[in-house]
């Protein structure tokens, strides 16, 4: 049993640092960095450095739903990614609110909305990707931190931040997929008749859903408990982990699992280093544009790669991001660390639960 141990941690461990080098990503990555750097410059001039946050999330995360499919499709994608974020972001943000009648309707939610995006799966692997998305982004709106922004602000900037990076990714591609090069692909089988069909409790998405939405309410109800209790910062760090780490089968949780501590040990020190280090304070608003956006690099470079370096990369953007409206940043590091491995804890404990064991799904 110790052999057989060993074993399997040494093969998630290669899969942890392994990099698949043929499809690590450079031009949409560094062009996403970009924009996220112009955004917060912007909005520094025109002295909103609030709205810079909601613009940069939608930004940076929108060309996570697809980077490999060709012209037109991949934008129909991005479109359909996008209006999928902006409902989620406009349901967290309604939630997202200190009573306790609200808090317990948050739970709730939480659990449900896990079930439906963790069911988009059986739909198509795009809809999948876009159920993790979405359900990142409610996380994040339903126990972020006070940004001085309403729910429809937020929902707003979120939604041009999407919009304008897709416009930009979009119009960039025409040089290397001119509109000549276009095919729109044959009509299949609706989402809902895609979903429905073969629908039973033994199917591995069913499966899913119902352990992703009982490991999110669980994570949201100890995420508010830290928060209101203890005074723990970024509550919805411990939800948001486990929306990207919860997948159908209980191997690919684990690599996830250790990729996702992994990364974000890498983020935090890296981020340690730079404030105690190389910068010797608390980075000014245009540094911290600069690191999020080295940040949002990572991440989308990576993303089908090495998903330990795309951690890194979402680390360091979402622990910067948040400066700009004053958030401390070093003093919420161990913050992090503990909350990621609580993240980690509740999906193997889930991902046990009624366990599919056929090919693993990585997302």
């Amino acid at each position: 049993m110790n052999n057989g141990f060993a074993s399997a941690s040494r093969a998630v461990g290669r899969e942890v640092i392994k990099i698949e080098r043929e499809l690590v990503h450079f031009f949409y990555p560094v062009v996403a960095g970009i924009t996220v750097l112009v955004a917060v410059v912007v909005c520094d001039k025109l002295e909103s450095p609030q709205l810079a946050i909601p613009f940069a999330i939608g930004a940076t995360l929108t060309p996570l739903a697809s980077t490999r499919e060709p012209s037109p499709r991949r934008t129909f994608t991005y479109l359909w990614a996008l209006v999928w974020i902006t409902l989620s972001v406009l349901l967290g943000s309604l939630l997202s609110r200190d009573a306790f009648a609200f808090a317990l309707i948050g739970i709730v939610v939480s659990g449900l909305y896990g079930c439906a995006c963790g069911l988009a799966g059986r739909i198509s692997a795009n809809a999948r990707v876009i159920g993790v998305l979405s359900l990142v982004f409610f996380a994040i709106y339903l126990g972020s931190p006070e940004t001085r922004l309403g729910a429809l602000e937020s929902t707003a900037m979120v939604a041009f931040g999407g919009f304008l990076q897709i416009g930009v990714l979009t119009l960039l591609s025409l040089r290397r997929e001119p509109l000549s090069t276009w095919a729109i692909s044959t009509v299949g089988p609706s989402a809902l008749q895609r979903l429905r069909d073969g629908l039973s409790w033994n199917d591995r998405y069913v499966r899913h859903a119902l352990r992703l939405g009982a490991a999110m309410a669980t994570a949201t109800a100890l995420a508010l408990f830290l928060a209101h209790t203890f005074s723990w910062p970024h509550q919805y760090w411990l939800p948001m982990t486990i929306a990207w780490i919860l997948l159908p089968d209980a191997h690919a949780t684990t690599t996830k699992t250790a990729s996702r501590i992994l990364g974000t040990f890498i983020g935090v020190g890296f981020i340690a280093l730079m404030v105690g280090v190389v910068l010797g304070a608390e980075p000014s608003l245009r540094q911290s544009a600069v690191i999020a956006s080295f940040g949002a690099f990572l991440m989308l470079a990576f993303i089908f790669a090495n998903y330990t370096v795309t951690t890194t990369g979402i680390t360091i953007f979402a622990m910067t991001i948040f400066t700009l409206v004053d958030d401390p940043l070093n003093s919420t590091l161990p913050y992090r660390l503990a909350l990621t491995v609580m993240a980690g804890a509740i999906a193997l404990t889930f991902a046990q639960f009624w366990r599919d064991e056929s090919v693993p799904t990585q997302v």
